[in-house]
């Protein structure tokens, strides 16, 4: 229920009081739309406070302190570019000095800019007007202890009531007690006074599924966005009539346009608006109907709480609970979303080896709105405009690293044909030409679309799987005429190659430098549908094409067979006592930097036939992407080189790109490997986590050095060797100097970590360096996990997908 009427509120902070949860059970209170609580919680189950921010909220949290007992938070952020400090507070139920001193030196020395408490107090500042006792027809004028307390609380804290402020002549209350039958204002939102001019409003609202009344303030810095764009509500296409609406419009739209004319990708990019304008004003009639009659109800609740707290009787106070009652039935229509998360995380998928599940054991990291970074010059900007700016100029440089590389500059071509002819790289047989060019068939529309799940993030048409599923009847047979046109050298339209860009933080980085965040692009459903199908052709060809030392994304392939073999690589140095370093090479950005002339050049080298081709160029031919802050208008921008993280296609394409590169590795002589009958091991990589195995190291290295240079100048790739690692065994102090010399490469004298596993010098270290520590984590996991609900099947499930996996790997 609270959940329920913050969102409806469309609340960005929400100070909350009375929480009543334990310390151990603090975790109970979360929900998607607000990931950042912070709690103040007793032991026993009693007292506690909250704060609640927002994912899109832009404050950002610089400290947090609380009290023992749960009764008090204070939390210190920022928010366009302003300093605040919010409080949470929950005052004693009756005389208290000790107390509300104590709070206010706890407010005074902690406090930073501008302060806001919002609290449940438990007395008033104005007893003749804050306070009511009908029972003798006469106001309470005598303040009791407990109101001089908060009353001095207030006055040594130098807050201010800002709805008093407001409303200097109305007399309105928060809380009524059946028991005295008398109403009270007891919740107050107290500012400092050099925050009345960020205040715009102040609302006392009415008592519903709570027995207090809500206090809101609308802060000026934290009105409501722009930028905000359209997503199909994932429930208004179950609403009775709406479904049966929107395929109407679907055939009467094709019935129309569906002619010679018109190409099958325009026919297909247009009709997005037509329905578009169709759910939208289908939401609209919906939300009116219900609208109008909370309003009403609304309406009719203020009345008769204003009359009863007039003249309260047992015959209004009884109308009164009624009207409350069908107001709370009707908002259960709000509760829809979160019962259908709620069915998955605690029913349907609770206990099964599912997402659920998986992020129950181990929650996501809490959402941070982005509030300020680093520009171009070092300097900090804090406005969502100028951090928008500054994330688009970093990425469009980055998707346009090098704008003399294109496929008209045939200087480039003959390089890349000469690399790939000299690299000896395989070539696909007659037999697998046909299943890449093969139309696209009803199956794999149908198990391309049964694989996604339905209300995944959709692209920057809003449009989401279960749109698509639910009609497909009707749009399946246009989708595959497009797809099947794009196989034949159809060319898609701007606006379907656009894509939004979510950031998300790399752990342990600093959180102000662009470069610190990795781009996932959000693509249009219907096109991660076309993705994922000509993924789902590659997957049968790639292990013909890609060496084994890649098992990164390859069918058939797993991780632990490279981090095995490296692990018996360093035991086969070590005990016929041969020089080697191992070096893990750090690739800048990878999928970001991959150059489209290499990559459709190699396709066609590698003997992929011309409709697969022409797909994938049509895919990469004008594409666009936008950023996506809060608080601004997307400002898209062009897109020249890179595979799109978050694309179903893109690590299929990142492997066939990079394979001539450890192709030209594997095959130097100069560069020396490991040696075992007719096999020499080099090489290991997982996608663009490669691991070098090189003997002779004085003599391998440089050649390293120069293969990566040549496939850097005409492909994109780039490898940053200063934060690249390596690990040596049975080399002299000298010839190790001779390498930092050469080379700022970071030499461990102990161990690397390859894959998440670490790789000593010594094997004899094997054990020490990775089992103990994973011992110790999964028995910490174990213990954590106790304090959740999980059947024993599911606990199965945990040791399946969690602990299992980590034992093994």
């Amino acid at each position: 229920m609270l959940f329920r009427d913050l969102k409806r509120k469309s609340v960005d902070i929400a100070l909350i009081q009375e929480t009543r949860i334990p310390k151990l059970a603090a975790f109970r209170l979360s929900d998607p739309a607000y990931s950042r609580v912070y709690m103040s919680c007793a032991i026993p189950k009693r007292n506690g406070v909250a704060v609640l921010l927002r994912n899109s909220c832009p404050f950002v949290v610089e400290g947090v302190h609380t009290d023992d007992a749960g009764r008090c938070i204070l939390i210190q952020g920022s928010a366009s570019a302003q300093q605040f400090t919010l409080i949470a507070l929950y005052g004693p139920n009756g005389s208290d000095s000790k107390f509300w001193a104590a709070t206010a030196d706890f407010i005074l020395s902690h406090a930073r800019g501008r302060i806001i408490l919002g609290g449940d107090c438990n007395a008033t500042l104005c007893p003749p007007v804050d306070r009511s006792d009908p029972r003798d027809g006469k106001q309470t004028l005598t303040p009791s202890s407990q109101d001089k307390q908060f009353y001095s609380f207030v006055k040594r804290s130098g807050l201010i009531d800002i709805w008093r402020t407001h409303h200097p002549s109305c007399r309105d209350y928060t809380f009524y007690s059946p028991v005295h039958e008398s109403y009270s204002r007891i919740d107050y939102i107290l500012i400092s006074s050099d925050c009345i001019s960020n205040v715009l409003s102040s609302e006392i609202g009415s008592i519903t599924w709570s027995d207090h009344a809500d206090v809101s303030i609308t802060l000026r810095p934290l009105s409501p966005y722009v930028g905000r764009r359209w997503r199909l509500d994932p429930l208004l296409l179950d609403k009775p009539g709406v479904s049966d609406s929107v395929s109407a419009a679907l055939a009467d739209y094709f019935e129309n346009n569906d002619t010679p004319d018109i190409s099958k990708q325009t026919l297909w990019a247009a009709h997005k608006p037509v329905i578009r304008g169709t759910l939208l004003s289908l939401a609209a009639h919906h939300k009116k109907l219900k609208m109008e009659e909370i309003n009403s109800l609304q309406h009719k609740l203020r009345r008769l709480e204003m009359a009863h707290k007039s003249h309260p009787t047992p015959e209004s106070f009884t109308t009164l609970s009624q009207t409350r009652m069908a107001l709370n039935r009707l908002f259960l229509d709000d509760v829809g979303r979160s019962l259908l998360w709620s069915r998955q995380r605690y029913y349907s998928r609770s206990n099964k080896m599912d997402t659920p599940l998986a992020r129950l054991l181990k929650p996501r990291p809490k959402f941070q709105a982005i509030t300020s970074i680093r520009d171009d010059t070092g300097l900090l900007v804090t406005t969502p405009t100028a951090i928008r700016d500054t994330f688009t100029r970093y990425f469009r440089s980055l998707y346009d690293h090098t704008p003399t590389h294109t496929p008209a500059n045939e200087t480039l071509c003959r390089e890349i044909k000469q690399y790939l002819a000299d690299a000896s790289l395989p070539s696909l047989p007659d037999s697998r030409l046909e299943p890449l060019s093969s139309p696209v068939t009803e199956e794999e529309l149908h198990a391309a679309l049964k694989s996604m799940k339905p209300h995944k993030a959709p692209g920057p048409d809003g449009f989401t799987y279960h749109y698509y599923k639910s009609h497909s009847g009707i749009l399946g047979p246009h989708l595959l005429s497009m797809f099947n046109n794009l196989l034949e050298g159809g060319k898609l339209p701007a606006d379907s190659l656009l894509a939004s860009i979510a950031l998300i933080p790399k752990p342990g980085k600093d959180k102000h430098m662009v470069g610190n965040y990795r781009p996932i692009s959000l693509i249009n459903t219907d096109l991660k549908m076309f993705t994922k199908i000509l993924s789902k052709r590659l997957d049968l060809i790639m292990g013909t094409l890609i060496h084994p030392d890649q098992v990164g994304f390859i069918p058939g392939r797993q991780a632990y067979e490279n981090t095995r073999r490296s692990a018996d690589l360093l035991w086969l140095a070590s005990s016929s006592n041969t020089p080697s370093l191992f070096l893990s090479l750090d690739a800048e950005k990878a999928f970001d930097r991959a150059e489209w002339p290499f990559l459709f050049t190699l396709l066609s080298h590698l003997g992929f036939p011309p409709p697969f081709v022409r797909a994938i160029q049509a895919l990469y031919s004008i594409p666009t992407a936008q950023i996506i802050i809060s608080g601004t208008d997307p400002l898209p921008f062009p897109i020249r080189n890179g595979t799109r993280q978050g694309c179903p296609l893109s690590p299929a394409l990142f492997a066939l790109f990079l394979e001539p590169l450890l192709q030209h590795l594997r095959k130097d002589p100069h560069i020396a490997g490991f040696r075992m009958g007719d096999q020499e091991y080099k090489l290991s990589a997982y996608a663009d986590d490669i691991l070098l195995s090189l003997t002779r190291p004085l003599s391998s290295l440089p050649a390293v050095m120069r293969r990566l240079d040549e496939f850097s100048r005409i492909s994109g790739y780039k490898v940053n060797i200063t934060k690249s690692e390596a690990v040596a065994t049975h080399m002299s102090q000298g010839d190790l100097d001779t390498i930092r010399g050469a080379y700022p490469i970071r030499v461990s004298p102990t161990s690397i970590d390859y894959l998440g596993i670490a790789l000593p010098s010594n094997p004899g270290d094997l054990y020490d360096k990775n089992f103990p520590p994973l011992l110790s984590q999964l028995k910490k996991d174990l213990e954590s996990w106790s304090k959740y609900a999980i059947s024993w099947v599911g606990r199965v499930h945990c040791i399946k997908m969690n602990v299992l996996p980590r034992l093994l790997f």
